[in-house]
């Protein structure tokens, strides 16, 4: 199980750690060495209400709430957006960004109306190649020259596109026939819906956090949806809460 939920400063130092990894300098452009001051600023600039609706990020979170990695949609044409993510290095191989990437994604199709979500990455980059494919993503057989800047030059790609009739095609699971949420319930999920923590919720609502805790489990269960976005993704689907 993974949540997406917006950055918090206590994720700087897993951050940081996992910026340092040799594979993120070989395959992305983030600073290199990934030092603390670069995790602060880019928490403080994709948490940015302004930047956050031109390109959605999340950190992928486990169940205790710790930074796995991070998963975002840049808007480009008018309909269409990038996907990129990353994991943590000792969590590759399980799963973590395929589940992640379905879930950004389906809420781009859902909350931005996308049309189509594209993907690229450097010749070489298997793990997310795989990834990509493992989404629902039809990548291209032939290469997009220089269709990609890494580290101040243009240089060949993979690339892949995803329309929302190819991730309904890829995700499996139970589909949400309709149980109601408590009144409680509905609040917390309101809340979800507009990014709050869990913290921020329990201030919010003059309850504890561990009650907060027990009305996301409940929600999660009832939708049911396997982290918060899918949860709030489903909820604005069916018209239960509304991103303000």
């Amino acid at each position: 199980m993974v949540l997406l939920r917006l950055p918090e400063p206590h994720d700087i130092r897993t951050l940081t750690l996992g910026g340092q990894d040799p594979e993120v300098a070989r395959w992305t452009n983030l600073p290199s060495p990934y030092t603390e001051q670069d995790a602060r600023a880019w928490i403080m600039k994709v948490t940015n209400p302004v930047h956050w609706w031109d390109e959605p990020t999340w950190v992928i979170a486990d169940t205790d709430d710790r930074w796995c990695g991070s998963v975002h949609l840049e808007r480009e044409t008018e309909g269409s957006a990038r996907v990129r993510f990353l994991v943590a290095p000792e969590l590759r191989g399980r799963g973590i960004a395929t589940r992640a990437v379905r879930l950004a994604c389906r809420w781009g199709f859902s909350s931005l109306r996308l049309n189509v979500i594209t993907w690229r990455a450097l010749i070489g980059n298997e793990a997310a190649r795989a990834v990509a494919q493992a989404s629902g993503f039809s990548v291209h057989n032939q290469i997009m020259r220089r269709g990609l800047s890494h580290r101040g030059q243009l240089m060949d790609c993979w690339f892949a596109d995803l329309v929302p009739e190819d991730l309904i095609e890829a995700t499996s699971g139970p589909v949400w026939s309709g149980p109601q949420l408590t009144k409680r319930e509905r609040e917390v999920l309101h809340a979800m819906a507009a990014g709050l923590s869990n913290r921020d919720i329990a201030e919010s609502l003059n309850i504890s956090e561990n009650t907060v805790k027990n009305h996301v489990r409940s929600i999660l269960e009832k939708l049911p949806a396997k982290s918060r976005m899918e949860a709030v993704v489903k909820g604005v689907q069916e018209g239960i809460t509304r991103l303000t």
